[in-house]
């Protein structure tokens, strides 16, 4: 990670203020859009500064990561959550507007325009054609996963994947990023864009996680190969299922793997880390962390 004291600083006021940023933020945006009070209705003003400070949130974690592409996928995204919900997409370019200006005079240091680069990347990609998120390919073994998961069949979801494992017809990695991850994926894609029911959705979230957790148990252990680390979500992530999927990964190349789970306290991470992973342990391979970044399950926003 490549993140000056600057970066550091800015990132952690607005994660820490997102939800007075987002207030503002959402206060410029109705006076840009006309009649917002009324097209948006009773509790509108709350929904955007939720929806807001969500994007604040990711701006922050773009900012730590010293990479302009994570806001702008996000960007991307809501606008693809803000559109299926019949939005007019030009608000979604109007609200990063608004929270461009907002940030720019409420927060020390970012009248630089050290913040201006990660703007201007989200507002490059919004120029971009909306495109509809893919779904599963029909008969993809993630597809397949998929339909075992709706029924909430955790027998056969669990079976599916254990299997194929051990018959070889597909590897591990396989089974959690090409097959599972995006399942998961589906689910939060169709939940979004109204195919699909919050219980439904849960449905599948969960008798996903139980499949992995059931993968996780039943491989061998393996060797370990000396190193250590701590798997944790940031703060305001509820979400375990990319964790664990991670985890399991590790864990089968050797790792001893802490997991800490879903939102938790950036305060205490490092705290929880030391002891639990040595400080010259080598990072874990580049390519799962590409693979798992680019394969992500959708994060639920209120909008």
């Amino acid at each position: 990670m490549n993140m000056t004291r600057a970066a550091e600083f800015t990132a952690e006021l607005i994660r820490t203020t997102s939800r007075g940023l987002a207030g503002l933020s959402t206060a410029r945006l109705f006076e840009k859009i006309d009649g917002a009070e009324t097209r948006y209705g009773e509790g509108g003003f709350d929904s955007w500064r939720q929806a807001l400070s969500a994007r604040l949130e990711a701006l922050a974690s773009a900012l730590e990561a010293d990479d302009t592409k994570l806001f702008a996928d996000d960007m991307v995204w809501f606008r693809a959550v803000i559109t299926s919900r019949e939005i007019d997409a030009k608000d979604v370019g109007l609200a990063l507007e608004s929270m461009r200006e907002t940030l720019t005079a409420q927060l020390p240091g970012t009248t630089d325009g050290s913040i201006d680069r990660f703007f201007d990347a989200a507002v490059k990609a919004l120029a971009e054609p909306a495109t509809a998120a893919a779904g599963l390919t029909e008969g993809s073994r993630a597809h397949q996963l998929f339909e075992l998961a709706l029924l909430g069949d955790l027998a056969s979801a669990r079976n599916y994947l254990l299997e194929g494992v051990r018959s070889e017809t597909f590897s591990l990695e396989e089974a959690v990023i090409d097959i599972l991850l995006p399942a998961a994926r589906e689910a939060g894609r169709r939940w979004h864009v109204g195919e699909m029911g919050v219980a439904a959705e849960h449905v599948i979230t969960a008798t996903l996680r139980s499949a992995l957790h059931g993968l996780t148990a039943a491989l061998p252990q393996v060797k370990r190969n000396g190193k250590a680390v701590l798997v944790t979500a940031v703060p305001g992530d509820a979400h375990d299922t990319g964790l664990v999927a991670f985890a399991l990964l590790l864990e089968q190349n050797g790792w001893r793997v802490a997991l800490a789970g879903a939102d938790t306290p950036a305060d205490e991470i490092d705290a929880t880390a030391r002891p639990t992973a040595a400080t010259s342990s080598p990072s874990p391979p580049r390519s799962w962390l590409s693979a798992m970044r680019s394969r992500a399950t959708w994060r639920p926003v209120p909008v």
